[in-house]
């Protein structure tokens, strides 16, 4: 395995003739995370154009990359991807890189009877706050683990502002059915504005709304930031948009042509998402805004309702959802452009062996769960233990298997996708747990078996074994660990569960760690249940590289915890 990353470096990409406008409105000097205009020059004669246009709104995709002084081009998306697996504990990074690492920082470990040694983080920061707040300054480079999110987010939304402005030049002119073409466009951009302020709001104690078109000639326009529910607020308005945009339009040639155009050819576009499909990912997408942001020891039914009255008009199985792949040999696609790579590739050799698989997710599958057996495997090179010294949750006996042979969660040769919006699955476990601490628990367990058996779990039905409540809920966490594993919610989960909380807030959990034999007096590591204070932040402080150069105006939400 890789003990430290190469030194990033631009590559050299042979682009799509059709990006090649929307590529250079991404470049952008890093050195700020404030918008110094990411899109100038706006060519506004491409945008005027079908084919233009067109390419613009697949820019989406292309503004997960940014330029990192001293870096080159770097996937922002892909970073904040895999620091929110960490900070859910379904894969670690125990590396520094881009501040890589910090997030994980987890307050104590404490080792079972007889040795009951608490283990203290070795960084020196007693918390995962007091380490990401010492990094927040521009002074700390690309070590700065907040910037990345906020970053490239607010590049998503700014590029969706121009494209809804250019939308309303009269001098675009479309071939074809012109009036569909249009409509897809448009509601596509509020969907990526919803998108970018649902990361945005689930991550960041405060935000700020920048609906303006002049948001990408002149930065972020506003320097009055809002609370973070505010935020999830303005992600669901535009998302209201969307869904009320796509439930007038008819499906037709003419809509395929123009969504195969706007879908990178890597991200599987001859997967068309219908307006009807659009309109369901929508709710599900709503629905897990108000899962993610509400703790779960202080919901109530009515929030359960709410979660259940989404749901259900949510994602049907066999409905598309936007997917996140590779081209082959990785050129031209988003995990060569910039340095970072794929999720897929993250846990290979190919990859740098950036991610490992967590001993917390491994533990908590079914025994006898057949993802297990197929998907995941000894590592190659032996148990893996505390990785460069850096804290004993470092460590890992497994590996994922590639999807080269027969795997699914790993790839040393560019195949494979992930799914970077809701699916069915998640949206049938979303309902599942509405239905369980709504009293409803058989009905609960039948989605949990529906999912199960597609995935092919091989587990026994749940339905009808008249198990408790609390044993329901057992069997939902651990679906959903291993069911929605890679589709990036395992952070919101672990927060909203209480798990990431510090221990005097009765968070934290038991969990398998691969103990060095140092600690408990022999030579070899040994794996023991331990219990695990994380600690951590519920919501991240805004980056000081956007407050140096937009600092907060009065009436203000607060920006640090």
């Amino acid at each position: 395995m890789k003990k430290q990353l190469y030194s990033p470096r631009l590559l050299k990409q042979a682009l799509l003739p059709v990006l090649a406008s929307t590529l250079l409105l991404g470049a952008c000097k890093k050195d700020i995370l404030q918008l110094p205009n990411p899109n100038l020059p706006t060519p506004q004669s491409s945008l005027a154009t079908e084919g233009g246009i067109d390419a613009y709104a697949q820019g989406m995709f292309y503004k997960w990359i940014a330029f990192e002084t001293g870096d080159g081009n770097l996937n922002f998306f892909d970073i904040a991807w895999y620091m929110e697996m960490n900070m859910g504990d379904e894969d670690f990074t125990p590396y520094s890189n881009y501040g890589s690492r910090y997030p994980m920082n987890i307050a104590s470990i404490t080792l079972p009877p007889p040795y009951n040694t608490v283990v203290n983080n070795p960084s020196g920061f007693a918390t995962q706050l007091n380490i990401l707040e010492s990094f927040n300054s521009r002074s700390a480079g690309d070590g700065n683990s907040i910037q990345y999110e906020w970053d490239c987010f607010y590049y998503v939304n700014a590029q969706a502002n121009t494209l809804l402005q250019a939308l309303n030049n009269p001098a675009l002119k479309f071939s074809g059915n012109a009036t569909t073409k249009k409509q897809l466009l448009t509601a596509w951009a509020y969907y990526w504005k919803g998108y970018a302020y649902s990361k945005l709001g689930s991550m960041y104690i405060a935000g700020l709304i920048d609906d303006s078109p002049d948001s990408t000639a002149k930065g972020l326009t506003s320097n009055v930031y809002v609370a973070h529910d505010q935020v999830i607020a303005a992600a669901n308005r535009n998302f209201d948009q969307a869904a009320s945009i796509f439930s007038g339009i008819t499906e037709n040639s003419d809509y395929d042509t123009t969504f195969k155009a706007i879908i990178p050819s890597f991200n599987l576009p001859g997967q068309v998402i219908t307006p009807s499909m659009w309109v369901r990912q929508i709710h599900s997408f709503e629905a897990r805004n108000y899962l993610a942001n509400h703790k779960v020891a202080a919901m109530q039914s009515a929030d359960w309702t709410t979660i259940q009255n989404l749901a259900a008009s949510g994602m049907n199985q066999g409905d598309y959802t936007l997917q996140w792949g590779m081209a082959p040999a990785g050129v031209p696609d988003l995990s060569k452009f910039g340095f970072i790579l794929h999720p897929l590739m993250l846990h290979t050799n190919v990859g740098g062996q950036l991610s490992f698989v967590s001993e917390r997710l491994i533990q908590d599958i079914m025994p006898g769960d057949q993802r297990f057996t197929k998907y995941f495997e000894p590592f190659p090179t032996g148990t893996v233990v505390n990785v460069l010294n850096r804290g004993i949750q470092f460590g890992t006996r497994y590996a994922a298997v590639d999807i080269e042979k027969g795997g699914r969660y790993a790839t040393e040769n560019y195949q494979g996708t992930v799914p970077i919006a809701p699916t069915w699955e998640e949206t049938a476990l979303m309902m599942a747990e509405a239905d369980i601490n709504l009293g409803n628990v058989d009905a609960g367990l039948q989605l949990i078996d529906k999912v199960r058996a597609s995935q092919g779990a091989g587990l026994p039905t749940l339905a009808g074994s008249g198990i408790s409540a609390d044993s329901a809920l057992v069997q939902l966490h651990s679906e959903r660990r291993i069911g929605l594993y890679l589709h990036n919610v395992s952070w919101y989960d672990a927060r909203r569960w209480g798990i990431t909380a510090p221990a005097s807030q009765g968070g934290g959990r038991i969990g398998n760690i691969v103990v060095p034999g140092s600690l408990i007096g022999g030579t070899a590591a040994k794996v023991l249940p331990c219990f695990i204070n994380y600690s951590f932040s519920d919501y991240w402080n805004v980056p000081q590289n956007e407050l140096d150069f937009n600092p907060a105006a009065a009436g203000s939400a607060p920006i640090t915890n």
